[in-house]
This record gives C-alpha cells, structure tokens and sequence, in this order.
C-alpha cells in the first residue's frame, strides 16, 4: 500500500516545481537491491526532460558491484537533496534544516551505441558548465559505462517559502561561479556570445 506524506504542507507536486529542485541538486544517490540487502551510491548527473519523462544520464567503469547489481535488477529508487542552512530558534529541539528534496523510484537502461554515449556524456558536461566533450573522450567510449535512469513516480518535499527558494538560489548561483573559474569563464563565455549575437 502506498504510503502518504505526512506533512501535506511541505509536499511539493508539481511537476515543473520538482525539476526545478531537480536542477539544484549536485548529485543523485541512487539505492539498489544485492541478495536481499540495501546498496547505495551518489552519482554525478546530467538529466533531460522529455515530453513528461524525466531521465538521468551516469557514467561509470564498466565493471564494478554497482553495474553488476543493476545489470541484475535495474529497477532503483532514488533521491536528490538541497540543504540550506540550519533555520535557530530559541527552543534547540525546534531548530530545523532548510531543504528541499525529491524522490522516487525509477528503471535503469544502459546505452550501447556511440551515439546515445556522446549525448548522456554531453548531458554530463552541460550539467556541471564544462562546454563541448573533449576529443579524448571520444577515444574511452567503448570503456565506460553510460545509463539512462528513468523516472517511473517521483514525490517532492520542501520546507521553503518561494522568496527563499528564489533568494537562496540565487546567491548559491552567485557563489558557485565565484568559487569555481570553470565555471565562472563559463558564464563569461556565454554573455560574450550573447551580447555578439546582439550586434
């Protein structure tokens, strides 16, 4: 039987709100089944939308317990989280963690040909600002492993009010290119073309 959230209040069901907590997300844990017992792994991700189905893109070694458990079983469950800062009050039991997080379950398909490799690894690389594959990349395909994750339900939580989401988003935005010069020449890169495809 289908367990209901609780809190009704934090619940956040729609669709576009759930990707856009999605997109805030570094990584994705993802929880396998081997010999009856739990497994669980953070995964890098780049991630598509496609007429309503959300899909994760990985890439690991090509071997390794993770591939082998889901070569076995490749139907998952799933988790992305963003954590904030922790909300003081006067009462220590009542302090709480700003967040907002998504979950499911999902069916893992692997990718064989060249071609669904280049756009999962691409996918990767818009992911995390990172520009076009590099030419070496093209030379290791046939030596990793690429997967698509595919949502079958997803549920989403926050304890966020909009103004915070749009506020602390933006500053962590703001942070995230001041602290890594990937992807802040990225950001530049990307306003040069702008402004050049204005004149």
């Amino acid at each position: 039987m289908e367990q209901k959230m609780r809190r009704k209040d934090r619940e956040v069901t729609d669709f576009e709100e759930q990707i856009s907590i999605v997109s805030r997300c570094k990584q994705v844990h993802i929880g396998m089944v081997e010999a009856g017992k739990a497994y669980i792994v953070p995964l890098d991700f780049g991630y598509r939308v496609k007429e309503g189905q959300l899909s994760f893109y990985c890439h690991s070694a090509l071997e390794g317990r993770k591939i082998n458990i889901l070569k076995e079983n490749p139907y998952v469950t799933f988790v992305l989280d963003h954590s904030f800062r922790i909300g003081l009050g006067n009462i220590p039991l009542m302090w709480t963690n700003a967040f907002e997080s998504v979950m499911g379950e999902a069916k893992v398909v692997f990718l064989e040909s060249q071609e669904d490799k280049l756009e999962a690894t691409q996918l990767l690389m818009d992911r995390y600002d990172m520009g076009k594959i590099p030419e070496s990349v093209y030379r290791t395909l046939n030596h990793m492993s690429c997967y698509r994750i595919d949502v079958i339900s997803m549920t989403g939580k926050s304890n966020l009010t909009q103004v915070q989401r749009d506020t602390w988003g933006m500053i962590e935005d703001l942070q995230r290119k001041i602290n890594d010069p990937t992807v802040l020449l990225s950001t530049i890169r990307k306003d040069l073309e702008a402004l050049g495809g204005n004149n």
